[in-house]
């Protein structure tokens, strides 16, 4: 499981995941973990991260890569096709973990004037729909050992630590200010969810299509790099 954070700040959208894989057994123990796994990639339409089972991101993920839709649509309709095909038989733990599984992406659309930069999530919460952010309204899949009261706190937290982009002189402004507190959160509460690590990937979706995605940031880096470039 992942902590998965998305938010719009109107000219660019943030993307955040930590980077730990969590392996089980049938009966549902912890086996094993990795730490290093990508969670954040491009698509032709901006960028997307998932929770939740690995087997059914790593399929999404592999069939956005081979496909390169170019609509909501089609992300949806991958998303829908492999949700499906795990409609089986399913263990509990299998079943609870397609049902906390979950997808938070980007992408520009047009209005009469110029492009416009959305923030999506496709989860089951939503029921069979995108869930669609408005600016400033964090979106976030927590992890799979959170409680309702625990997602509070996050949430609270996130919407009462970032600021509107208007407060900020440029987009290289605003980033600076805000990566730290979304690595600050995740360093906080990683001790209590064992699901997640203290390490992470952050990634950008600017309104002129530009993108970029950190290298790993570790959980005692001070400073990150990240580069802005347009196409996949």
């Amino acid at each position: 499981m992942t902590i998965a954070i998305g938010i719009n700040f109107g000219a660019y959208v943030l993307l955040a995941a930590d980077t730990r894989t969590t392996y089980h057994d049938w009966k549902g123990g912890v086996v094993g973990f990795k730490d290093n796994s990508i969670k954040i990639q491009r698509t032709y339409i901006g960028l997307i991260t998932g929770a939740g089972s690995v087997e059914l991101l790593d399929v999404v993920k592999r069939r956005l890569k081979e496909e390169g839709p170019k609509d909501t649509n089609h992300v949806l309709n991958i998303i829908r096709e492999e949700r499906r095909l795990y409609q089986k038989p399913l263990s509990s733990l299998e079943q609870h973990l397609i049902e906390n599984t979950g997808w938070i992406f980007s992408y520009l659309t047009v209005n009469p004037e110029n492009y416009v930069l959305r923030l999506a999530m496709y989860h089951p919460r939503f029921g069979d729909d995108l869930g669609l952010f408005a600016d400033n309204d964090p979106a976030i899949i927590f992890p799979q050992e959170a409680t309702e009261e625990d997602a509070k706190l996050i949430g609270d937290f996130l919407k009462e630590s970032i600021k509107p982009f208007g407060q900020f002189e440029s987009l290289a402004a605003s980033f600076e200010f805000h990566w730290p507190i979304i690595t600050k959160l995740i360093r906080a509460i990683q001790p209590r969810f064992p699901s997640i690590n203290s390490s992470l990937q952050i990634g950008v979706h600017t309104a002129e299509h530009l993108t970029g995605i950190t290298r790993i940031v570790k959980g005692t880096d001070e400073t990150i790099s990240l580069n802005l470039t347009a196409g996949l």
